[in-house]
């Protein structure tokens, strides 16, 4: 009996391989050229209560202002805890470009920005609270990403 040599299946193998790589990279990547994208994903995270993964998609500036274990912990104790929200419903409405945006009274000025009006639908122990955040969409080093407006 000849045996068969297993180099084509190999080769089939490695092809399915370098498939699922690249799908899985082009899938993982999607918010990072998108702003529409990063900001549905940021407000998905939120809304399944994943604040770790929220606070992934905030820019370097956000980040300086929450460590990430600050906001998890923040983010719970003041929706969950305090307001006794489990989930809540959100509404994007349109999302516009805005020429320049600058993020503190100190700065820095980000240009080509996307601005999207948030609404947060709660049900909570209070009663029915909607929460209107605007949030802004930058770009840093490539990918865009989250920043909050606090010029106050």
């Amino acid at each position: 009996m000849r045996r068969k040599s297993p180099v084509p299946l190999l080769f089939v193998g490695l092809g399915v391989i370098m498939i699922m790589i690249f799908l899985f990279i082009s899938i993982g990547d999607e918010h990072a050229n998108n702003p529409e994208q990063v900001i549905e994903d940021f407000y998905d995270f939120e809304k399944d209560g994943d604040f770790g993964s929220s606070w992934e998609l905030f820019h370097s500036e956000m980040k300086k202002k929450f460590s990430k274990s600050s906001y998890i912990q923040t983010k719970n104790h003041v929706f969950m805890g305090h307001m006794g929200v489990d989930t809540f419903e959100v509404e994007i409405k349109e999302i516009t470009d805005e020429k320049e945006f600058k993020f503190s009274k100190d700065g820095p000025i980000f240009k080509n920005v996307k601005k999207g009006e948030v609404l947060m639908k709660y049900e909570s122990q209070f009663g029915k609270l909607i929460i209107n955040q605007t949030c802004y969409a930058v770009q840093e080093e490539g990918e865009w990403e989250i920043i909050w407006d606090y010029q106050y």
